[in-house]
């Protein structure tokens, strides 16, 4: 298949996942739910899916990921939720959704690099590739409060419905990612996970099957990605 886009990190795919997926030692992923207004948030992540990927992060509500676990007869190696500081605005039936899970599969690296706030002097940085003895720094637990891009839960005002912060999907990398290999998105959306990737120096593949994605995930990863620790 061709590169609908291609520089020396990233290679973005238009097309279908279910069609074809290239081999990756990596896989990081928010994949449709079903439970969304547009055409294409349908529930298409399978069993089989899942199983062909060792090492994997992979976004769903639990009672979702829970039967893709069962279906993939696999149990997570770690269990992250984000619960962003930019509350749910839900008004429908059911409890709103205030948070979403991600279950990650295989061998877990720089569990340390990953810090948070523990006072207010810790300004201007997430993550850090080295843990030191930093007073103002923690290590993160195991629920993520990045806020969600937009600084709210209204779709309408981000890149695609579901967009996650970089800073989050960067902690993934971090989590998965080895020297050398290659990540893949095989759901990329408007390719946060890609350049999350990039601004790691991890090189990264994302399929997507709607090509107004693509291009917005092309523009985002074509433009200078700035480090961002310090």
């Amino acid at each position: 298949m061709k590169p609908y886009y291609q520089d020396d990190l990233v290679t973005i795919y238009h097309g279908d996942c279910r069609e074809w997926m290239p081999e990756a030692d990596v896989v990081v992923t928010d994949p449709p739910y079903g439970m969304g207004h547009y055409e294409t948030d349908r529930d298409v992540l399978t069993g089989a899916m899942l199983a062909s990927w060792p090492n994997a992060a992979v976004f769903g509500y639990p009672e979702l990921l829970v039967r893709w676990c069962i279906a993939a007869a696999r149990v997570p190696s770690e269990w992250v939720v984000w619960w962003p500081t930019n509350r749910n605005v839900s008004r429908g039936p059911n409890l709103p959704k205030e948070s979403e899970h991600v279950a990650i599969f295989g061998e877990i690296h720089n569990a340390r690099a990953i810090l948070r706030p523990r006072s207010s002097n810790a300004t201007g940085r997430r993550i850090a590739l080295s843990r030191g003895d930093d007073p103002d720094w923690a290590r993160s637990g195991d629920v993520w409060r990045d806020p969600t891009p937009s600084g709210h839960f209204n779709s309408s005002d981000r890149l695609h419905p579901n967009e996650k912060p970089v800073s989050l999907m960067r902690k993934l990398v971090m989590l998965l990612a080895s020297p050398e290999g290659t990540l893949l998105d095989p759901f990329m959306g408007s390719g946060t996970t890609l350049l999350a990737a990039k601004s790691l120096n991890c090189p990264a593949i994302g399929i997507e099957i709607e090509e107004r994605y693509c291009e917005i995930a092309a523009t985002r990863c074509s433009q200078e990605v700035l480090g961002l620790v310090g």
